[in-house]
């Protein structure tokens, strides 16, 4: 134990969503013998991955939210950090707000990492304010993509490091498929996907004003949602106001996502901004057509046919006759895993892996 590098992850909560599973896919993959994961956090929710951490000889700390309680989120952090000796501190984030999280690690001796997983935020103006602070006190800086790099540290030099997955885990399977038709009753159904958490960026609003659409078009449609967070509350409502109680599944938070892959006939995702969204990586890797908004990176399209991309202000109508289209055509379509393309453009977790031990190790010898 004393030999291992040992890695403290800050994020605000340990569930599953994007930023969250690429930090577990690294940690159910890498040498565990050699690096030790722990996670700073604020919040802790129903069927979040502290089980799953717990197994892996890792630990979560809870400290207070930033926001509310900044100097006790401080003073709690250093303290942490300088109690269990942390080589390394990697703050995941999509602002630089949490640029006083990386000064207490830095205070307390670590190195500081920080990742950049989006390309903007709603709160702008203190962003690029807090941006001066970040980069004072962060030694290594990486990103999920070169827009997301240049939003985190503006000229300043980084390091693209790709949300790889394990390809074999989501390649599309006959029984995946078939046990979420069975698990919903879904039979002679065309499924409508969505996987993310509920949060403003997502757009779950406009995907149920398409969904509407889509229900008007193709009688059979069904759409599952995958995902948690504050915005359910009014989600639900949405979709009481349209009349989708039938038609609509929010299957939550769900640790199997793979085989919901498997079992969409389409993944429709209209986000207003992101930073190189995993989920269209994992849909890709099971053969997945996938619409998504322009306003996504195009670097996340790592196959050949599979993806198209659509302005939001084609509004919903425009949106569903394009879903319902790549379902018609994608029926008696094979769903094969586009291996090697995705390889070449770096999104293997077993490459990803090697680089990531790579990295923790060469901080340590302070390279």
């Amino acid at each position: 134990m004393d030999n291992k590098i040992k890695v403290l992850h800050i994020v605000g909560a340990m569930y599953p969503g994007g930023m969250e599973n690429f930090i577990m896919n690294i940690y159910e993959n890498i040498d565990r013998e050699r690096f030790q994961f722990d996670f700073a956090v604020h919040d802790i929710k129903e069927n979040g991955y502290e089980a799953r951490i717990s197994e892996l000889g890792g630990r979560v700390f809870q400290l207070p939210r930033l926001t509310r309680h900044p100097l006790k989120n401080f003073t709690e952090l250093k303290k942490l950090v300088k109690k269990e000796k942390y080589d390394v501190v990697i703050r995941h984030t999509a602002s630089a707000l949490v640029a006083p999280q990386l000064l207490a690690a830095k205070l307390a001796g670590a190195v500081t990492v920080c990742h950049s997983h989006n390309e903007t935020d709603p709160k702008r103006a203190a962003h690029y304010i807090g941006r001066i602070l970040l980069l004072a006190c962060t030694d290594k800086r990486i990103a999920c993509s070169e827009n997301a790099g240049k939003w985190m540290y503006g000229k300043k030099s980084f390091q693209v490091i790709n949300n790889a997955i394990d390809l074999n885990k989501f390649a599309f399977r006959d029984e995946y498929k078939k046990a979420v038709i069975d698990e919903f009753c879904l039979q002679n159904k065309h499924i409508y996907g969505h996987v993310a958490n509920f949060i403003a960026s997502k757009n779950h609003m406009f995907l149920m004003e398409v969904f509407k659409e889509i229900t008007e078009i193709d009688k059979d449609a069904v759409l599952i949602c995958l995902g948690e967070g504050d915005l359910r509350p009014s989600i639900e409502e949405k979709i009481k106001s349209c009349g989708l109680e039938d038609k609509v599944i929010l299957a939550g938070i769900r640790h199997d996502a793979e085989k919901f892959f498997s079992a969409f006939d389409v993944m429709v995702f209209p986000s207003l901004f992101e930073g190189l969204p995993l989920t269209l990586i994992e849909a890709q890797v099971s053969g997945l057509k996938v619409l998504m908004s322009d306003t996504v990176t195009p670097n996340v399209v790592v196959t050949d046919g599979l993806v198209t991309a659509k302005s939001l202000s084609d509004g919903e109508k425009s949106w569903a006759l394009e879903a319902v289209s790549i379902v018609d055509s994608f029926q008696n379509a094979d769903r094969i895993c586009q291996r090697e393309s995705i390889r070449k453009h770096g999104y293997d977790l077993e490459q990803l892996t090697k680089w990531y031990e790579e990295f923790l190790s060469h901080i340590k010898k302070g390279d």
